[in-house]
């Protein structure tokens, strides 16, 4: 257990240089600051007062950040533009029928948009005025019931049970595929050197793999509790910067662990896995293999088609296969009351499978870490998952 441990610690302190990692998050919060200052420097700096002409007769009441003067309706249409530059003007508008509008403008603005709401909303209670319907009747019109959800889930898991079920299972996909990158990067680039046949002549090859997996998923979800961080910073300054400042996600403790005890185990899986057919690529840039790689893309595309279903015959089925239980378990305990019975045996295959991959990845590392020139097959592979080990 200690060689384990030692390589573990070696793997994960492989991966995790922390000034650099400091350095991207410092960088990180200042775009994030950027950001916000350009969103408030670019609310400071609306243009406060317009300076509109308009030709015609105008009935629409505009705000006061309009300043309206009228023009003779006899200036031609290519001389507006002209008009423009020596009245010091942000436009001209041009009123023809009730529901005719054109508006002249020598470049574009915010305002535009803000004109244009104000002329339609106008239009809207002439309209409504002329059909005798009150804005009443016309909210009735367009609301006619009114719908209130109690969900006996959000007592359980929290009122913050949607946002909850969508970052699990987003999460849960990005630590699989950080350990997709570090895995198949560490054990090629150290078949390739010839590092691993020098090590494993003090360690076996047991050993080996189940410290190079612990360590991998170690790295895996220090860079999901730094991207929940970075997250938590992120969603804390919009808060702090919009009218919803007082709101903050309403979640369950219980779920949370629970989501974080099958994240961890679904990442050890896959981290067998990728461990185990990592030894079998040569050069991950023209191998055939890599593409199966992709395998745990499944699972999050299809977690996201029954997220509307956590209690479907498909949800409550995935949830119990290793290979889907990674995303479709935590995506069902953050939507729902889960019975205690499932969760139990979910917990209890995704086990067996770690168990299972564990061993399955140690005899495809044995039999491939240290062959080259002519990768196997997938009949090879096979012959070498079966085979005990000597």
């Amino acid at each position: 257990m200690d060689k384990v441990l030692l390589v573990a610690r070696w793997e994960f302190m492989r991966n995790f240089k922390w000034k650099q990692e400091l350095i991207g998050y410092f960088l990180m919060l200042l775009i994030y600051a950027a950001i916000f200052a350009v969103q408030i420097w670019s609310q400071s700096s609306t243009q406060k007062t317009v300076n509109l002409a308009v030709i015609g007769q105008l009935q629409t009441q505009l705000n006061s950040k309009f300043v309206l003067s009228s023009l003779d309706t006899n200036v031609e249409e290519q001389q507006l533009f002209d008009k423009i530059a020596a009245l010091s003007l942000d436009g001209i508008l041009k009123v023809g029928q009730s529901d005719e509008f054109t508006l002249y403008i020598s470049q574009q603005s915010v305002w535009q948009q803000e004109l244009e709401q104000a002329l339609i909303a106008d239009q809207k209670d002439i309209l409504l005025r002329a059909m005798d319907i009150s804005p009443e009747q016309l909210e009735k019109l367009q609301n006619p019931i009114s719908m209130t959800f109690v969900n006996q889930a959000e007592e359980v898991v929290g009122s913050s049970v949607k946002v909850l079920g969508l970052l699990a299972a987003i999460l849960s996909a990005m630590a699989v595929f950080t350990s997709f990158g570090l895995s198949l990067t560490s054990v090629t680039q150290e078949k390739q050197h010839r590092i691993t046949e020098q090590l494993l002549t003090c360690i076996s090859h047991q050993q080996w793999v189940d410290g190079k997996a612990l360590g991998l998923c170690l790295s895996s979800i220090k860079s999901l509790l730094t991207t929940c961080f970075m997250m938590a910073i992120v969603f804390t300054g919009i808060a702090v910067f919009s009218d919803g400042g007082g709101e903050s996600m309403n979640v369950s403790a219980t779920v949370v662990i629970q989501i974080l005890i099958f994240c961890v185990l679904g990442v050890l899986f896959w981290n067998y896995v990728f461990v185990g057919f990592a030894a079998t690529i040569d050069d991950p840039n023209h191998s055939g293999k890599t593409g199966l790689m992709l395998l745990p893309m499944l699972p999050v595309m299809l977690v996201f088609i029954v997220m509307g279903e956590p209690n479907g015959q498909v949800a409550k089925v995935l949830s119990l296969v290793p290979l889907t239980s990674i995303s479709f378990m935590p995506m069902r305990i953050a939507s729902m009351s889960v019975p205690v019975w499932q969760v139990g045996l979910s917990l209890l295959f995704l086990i067996a499978g770690v168990y299972y991959v564990r061993l399955f990845a140690t005899r495809v590392f044995r039999a491939h870490i240290t062959l080259f020139g002519k990768e196997p097959d997938w009949a090879d592979i096979w012959r070498s998952m079966l085979k005990s080990n000597p």
